[in-house]
């Protein structure tokens, strides 16, 4: 009995692992994190912001694990055509390394940082903030996976409905809710710093640069770090999707869905939280 339950189990796992589930939770958390330092610092204690960094870590180990090997293969060859002298190599491993510097300077910064601090930084903080943020609502795209893994046949019935499907419905939904706190946390900083009338155009625009990083990483394979490594090639394909009709319906119905789960999801969260505010003060919301 245990072991047709393992074996029901582990092909449900195995596709969650081959659709970069935890992957792609770990990347929607980096822009989460990036909020609540750049914009309430005050809002997460320092030990529960470095708890949360462990976590969110170990997040992404686990989701990079099973890809580990072809990412060395990549890494190797790159490093080989740079030694071999190739430009195109060079200028990526250049791009790639100072992008690592970036990241633990940004890192470091960000486990001692106490307040808001609007230095050169900081607004390296929110560029880093802005790139990573669209990892978040794409998560949606991977019901993708969710619907061809049941189309699949391959798994039995109730490894689907108990596992497989809870599995990928809580990751998309955390990575969604990750987006949805990330511009609560900026909307928090915007109102304080009177730019209220700043948080609507802000937010439509962040969901209009979402919808478009959204498209050019689920069709044409682009990645946050392509920023860094690439940064000519992800403009001139930018440009090439913006001046395209399919692309564009595409960007603009992405826009819409966003735009929508956005302020349904926005309304229960700050529902919750007032909920919560309400308990810790004895009070009935009902009354």
């Amino acid at each position: 009995m245990i072991n047709s339950i393992l074996t029901d189990i582990a092909p449900a796992l195995n596709n969650v692992y081959s659709g970069w589930i935890l992957w792609n939770l770990f990347l929607a958390f980096i822009p989460l994190l990036l909020s609540f330092r750049l914009f309430r610092p005050q809002a997460l204690p320092q030990g529960d912001f470095r708890l949360a960094c462990l976590l969110v870590g170990l997040i992404g180990v686990v989701g990079l694990w099973p890809k580990l090997p072809d990412l060395f293969n990549v890494w190797t060859s790159l490093v080989i055509d740079s030694l071999r002298g190739d430009t195109k190599a060079l200028l990526r491993l250049g791009w790639f390394l100072l992008a690592a510097g970036f990241a633990l300077l940004l890192g470091r910064w960000g486990v001692h940082l106490r307040k808001t601090q609007r230095t050169w930084l900081w607004g390296l903080g929110v560029v880093a903030f802005l790139a990573f943020l669209p990892n978040a609502p794409y998560l949606l795209t991977d019901i993708i996976h969710l619907i061809r893994g049941i189309s699949s046949g391959r798994l039995s019935t109730w490894a689907t409905a108990l596992v497989f499907v809870p599995v990928h419905l809580t990751a998309i939904l955390l990575g969604f809710e990750a987006y949805v706190i990330s511009l609560l946390n900026l909307n928090y900083y915007l109102k304080h710093h009177g730019a209220q009338a700043l948080v609507l155009p802000v937010e439509l625009l962040i969901h209009g640069l979402c919808a478009l990083g959204v498209f050019l990483g689920r069709f044409i394979r682009l990645n946050s770090w392509d920023l860094v490594t690439d940064p000519l090639d992800v403009v001139m394909i930018t440009l090439n999707t913006l001046t395209s009709k399919w692309p564009m319906a595409m960007i603009v119905l992405t826009f819409l869905i966003v735009t929508t789960l956005y302020w349904l999801m926005k309304q229960v969260t700050l529902g919750l939280k007032l909920r919560l505010d309400y308990s810790r003060r004895g009070l009935d919301p009902l009354e």
